[in-house]
């Protein structure tokens, strides 16, 4: 079996766990067994997942595992008079949270699921003072999942994890550090006696020894490849059981995007590159990465595997998208993608081009998306720059615009930029490690521009919308590259080499 390594899955998910469902899709299409593992706890994951359009099996979740909780169970929806409530007190219901009442006193309250109608979500319990003492967590697949106990400082000091029936599995305990935040002490994994209890110290640790129980339970070779370094690296250098270990390096991996081979490592993969001979390999998505790590680190395999396929599904940009002065953003909404640049560069084109809108598809600070509509309206294209928000899928999309702009600092590989290629889009974007110079063939598939050059950026992005016969044949030579080089069945060849995988 094979196990993707991740953090969670989110309404909102990041380029991370894309990734990592492409890639689910790619070995299922190829009939190769492989899930993807989770470490959070969440009870909403049967809504997630449906949203996301993987199938519950597809995944497994660490605290599922401990809890005995069956992957494949389904939504089930639990009300008010199931989960028994004071008969002597009154009962004030509201949408989103109900209050329970004993004469004056606020006794209990009981929250529901957002976006349904009266399923439990969590039952709050005060003490006379009204302070939060204890609080049932249930989960939307219909089970009293966990209890949680707060301190009379108002923290949380105390968890307890049950199984279907009832019965506490695994207790999490918190302290405050230096500066009054919580942070887990002790975590037991409970056994069928006192002597079989597991003792850890942090979720790492017991990420480590659930990596270790499926390793042990696998009949055949276990292979894990860890997608978020910050918790996959280490629980996968600690284990103890026999399994195959890769890391997928999503990230540049230096600190300083301009010294790739003498810069400070980033802190998450450090480990693993400091201690090579304990991991079977690295994965990155561009030769010019696997070229500066092989270069830097002789004695780590690497491989460049791209974490996009080509779907001939998939529908292609039309002349009159071409033709149309739409400009794309997707990404993260955050300073290293440098957004303050491109609306600068947006508002220089608008003065040369009439009609240019810019759309921003991501999520990321409130703070900085404000900062950015304030400066658009500054620039005076504050009606021609809409912040779109998050989508899961961004197929329907692409094909709608003319072209696909990216302003990053650095990155390990932007998705976005494959995916507008696989629509036939073309892409302007500054140079930077990694990903555009792997990707765009310079005044060919799209321009590459040098960092900072603002006014230069502005003058590609009118070249392009200035010319939309020249758009067009971009955008066809980018997508004919994609096809040629992203077929599902050459990746997935990559994938079988450097895993060691049966043909």
């Amino acid at each position: 079996m094979i196990y993707f390594l991740d953090e969670y899955l989110l309404a909102k998910n990041s380029s991370v766990e894309h990734a990592a469902l492409k890639r689910l899709a790619l070995f299922k299409q190829f009939k190769q067994p492989v899930k993807i593992l989770t470490r959070d706890y969440d009870r909403l994951s049967v809504q997630t997942l449906r949203e996301l359009g993987v199938a519950q099996t597809d995944v497994r979740n660490m605290f599922d595992y401990f809890q005995h909780v069956p992957a494949d169970r389904p939504e089930k929806a639990v009300h008010n008079d199931e989960i028994n409530l004071p008969t002597m007190d009154e009962v004030s219901v509201d949408a989103n949270q109900s209050q329970v009442t004993n004469g004056d006193r606020l006794r209990r309250q009981v929250g529901y699921i957002p976006g349904t109608v009266g399923h439990v979500y969590y039952q709050n319990f005060l003490d006379d003072q009204g302070n939060l003492v204890e609080c049932d967590l249930w989960d939307a697949r219909g089970f009293k999942s966990a209890t949680q106990y707060f301190g009379q400082d108002g923290l949380l000091a105390f968890e307890r994890y049950y199984d279907l029936r009832g019965v506490p599995v695994l207790d999490i305990y918190y302290a405050g550090d230096h500066a009054g935040q919580i942070q887990i002490s002790r975590i037991v994994l409970k056994g069928q006696t006192l002597k079989e209890d597991h003792e850890f110290d942090t979720l790492g640790e017991l990420f480590s020894y659930f990596l270790d129980q499926l390793a042990t339970e696998d009949s055949e070779t276990t292979i894990f490849i860890s997608d978020r370094p910050g918790i996959g690296v280490q629980p996968l250098l600690a284990m103890h059981a026999a399994a195959k270990k890769f890391v997928y390096i999503p990230i540049n991996h230096v600190l300083t995007p301009d010294k790739p081979r003498q810069g400070e490592l980033d802190g998450f993969i450090q480990p693993v590159l400091q201690h090579p001979q304990k991991v079977d390999g690295l994965i990155v998505q561009t030769p010019q990465q696997q070229h500066d790590l092989h270069d830097r680190f002789p004695k780590v395999r690497v491989a460049a595997i791209p974490a996009v396929t080509f779907d001939p599904a998939l529908t292609a940009r039309s002349a009159a998208a071409a033709a149309s002065k739409k400009i794309l953003f997707v990404g993260r909404l955050s300073p290293d993608k440098q957004l303050d640049q491109l609306l600068r560069a947006v508002a220089l084109a608008s003065r040369q081009v009439s009609g240019v809108t810019l759309d921003l598809f991501g999520y990321g600070d409130e703070q900085y998306q404000t900062a950015m509509r304030q400066l658009a309206d500054r620039l005076e294209i504050g009606s021609q720059v809409t912040f779109k928000g998050y989508q899961s899928s961004l197929a329907d999309q692409y094909p709608q615009y003319a072209l696909l702009v990216n302003t990053n600092l650095t990155d390990g590989g932007p998705l976005a930029l494959v995916e507008a290629q696989t629509h036939g889009l073309p892409v302007v974007s500054y140079r930077f490690s990694y990903g555009p110079s792997a990707c765009v063939i310079d005044q060919e598939t799209g321009y590459l521009i040098k960092q900072g050059r603002v006014n230069d950026l502005a003058e590609a992005i009118v070249r392009l919308l200035k010319r939309p016969e020249q758009s067009q044949q971009f955008g066809d030579h980018a997508r004919a590259l994609a096809q040629k080089q992203l077929a599902p069945e050459k990746v997935y060849a990559r994938w079988q080499a450097f895993l060691g995988l049966d043909s």
